[in-house]
C-alpha cells in the first residue's frame, strides 16, 4: 500500500514542480521598483511624472524617460548613460555630479538645471533648452548642442565639444 501511495505521489510532485516553473513571472511596477530600491534599469518611464522622486544616486541607464516630468528633481550623481530623456521637463533639476553618457536629450528643457561636473559625453542635446543652466566643470566632449538654446548658461572651465574649455 505504501509503494501505492508513493507511486502516486512522485508523479503528483512533479507535475507540481513544473507547473510552479511555468507560472508567469509577476510584472514589476518601475515606478515602486524606482521609489523602492533607487534604480529601474531599461525602464519604461516614458511621460511619467517624476516631480515627487528623490533621485539622488539613482541609476536609470538605457531607461526610457522620454517626455518625463523631472522638473526640480534631485538627481545628483544619478547614472543615467544611454537613457532617452527626448523631450523631458528637466528645468530646475539638479544634476549635479550625473552621469549622462550617450544620452539623448533633443528637445528636453534643461532651464535653470544644475548641470555642475556632470559627464554629458557624446549627449544628443539637439534643440534642448539650456537658458540659465549651471554647466560649470561639466564635461560635453563629442556633445550635439545644434540649435541648444545656452542663454544666460553658465560655463567655467567646462569642456566643450571639441574639447576646448569654456
Amino acid at each position: 500500500m505504501n509503494n501505492k501511495k508513493l507511486s502516486l505521489t512522485l508523479p503528483l510532485v512533479g507535475i507540481l514542480a513544473l507547473t510552479a516553473c511555468n507560472q508567469p513571472k509577476e510584472e514589476i511596477d518601475p515606478l515602486s521598483q524606482l521609489r523602492e530600491k533607487g534604480e529601474c534599469l531599461d525602464c519604461n518611464l516614458a511621460g511619467a511624472d517624476l516631480r515627487e522622486f528623490n533621485l539622488e544616486n539613482a541609476r536609470l541607464n538605457r531607461s526610457d524617460l522620454s517626455g518625463a516630468n523631472l522638473s526640480g528633481v534631485n538627481l545628483r550623481r544619478a547614472l543615467l548613460d544611454r537613457a532617452n530623456l527626448t523631450g523631458a521637463n528637466l528645468s530646475e533639476t539638479d544634476l549635479t555630479e550625473a552621469a549622462l553618457t550617450e544620452a539623448n536629450l533633443a528637445g528636453a528643457d534643461l532651464s535653470g538645471a544644475n548641470l555642475e561636473r556632470s559627464f554629458l559625453r557624446d549627449v544628443d542635446l539637439t534643440g534642448a533648452n539650456l537658458k540659465g543652466a549651471n554647466l560649470a566643470w561639466a564635461n560635453l566632449t563629442a556633445a550635439n548642442l545644434t540649435d541648444v538654446d545656452l542663454e544666460e548658461a553658465e560655463f567655467w572651465e567646462t569642456t566643450m565639444p571639441d574639447g576646448s574649455r569654456r
